[in-house]
């Protein structure tokens, strides 16, 4: 592996992962301190979950995947949907509460970590990217595989960590979203 390669991996493992785990325990935090189960609720909870899904599902098939043509056509289009549903999350927002200034900034991250990181994984994977790109000289491979020597430990860790930081606390905003529902 060149120096560029190994460079492009430690930051996403190691710089952008850990940045997009902060702001979602971040926009989390914030959304409790609003209360936002009285506000937008159950509409605005279960667009974080979509989103939720659509990043946890595009990490783990980055880590145990073969990053091919295939691959990085899934992940535009996961991209794509994260992106769409971060629009129906500012609309449903927008309409039932006041966004503070902290939270546009983290939602800021929020929806441009995944660019980042898919466009660090379509240069890691030069070949694959020009083939979709359909660069004379350069096929793509469509077939989706997993990868021969996977992050195991990596992908543990992160998978672990995800769960407690992001995924458990927007469980837990989606159940008290749907209590103040029932009661109503």
């Amino acid at each position: 592996m060149d120096d560029t390669a190994s460079l492009l991996q430690g930051l996403l493992a190691f710089a952008w992962a850990p940045m997009l785990v902060a702001a979602g325990v971040l926009d989390w935090a914030l959304h409790r301190a609003q209360r936002i189960e009285f506000t937008a609720g159950i509409a605005e909870s279960a667009l974080h979950l979509a989103m939720l899904v659509l990043v946890g599902s595009a990490i783990l098939a980055a880590l145990l995947l073969e990053p091919t043509a295939g691959l990085l056509a899934c992940l535009i289009g996961v991209v794509l949907l994260h992106d769409l549903s971060y629009l129906a999350d500012l609309r449903v927002a927008l309409a039932k509460r006041r966004i503070p200034i902290l939270e546009q900034w983290v939602h800021g991250f929020q929806h441009l970590l995944p660019w980042a990181g898919l466009s660090c994984l379509l240069a890691l994977a030069p070949g694959q990217t020009l083939a979709l790109l359909q660069r004379p000289g350069y096929t793509a491979d469509w077939a989706l595989r997993f990868k021969a020597d996977p992050p195991w430990t990596y992908t543990a860790v992160m998978f672990t960590i995800s769960m407690l930081l992001n995924v458990l606390p927007f469980c837990e905003e989606a159940w008290r979203s749907l209590k103040v529902a029932q009661r109503r």
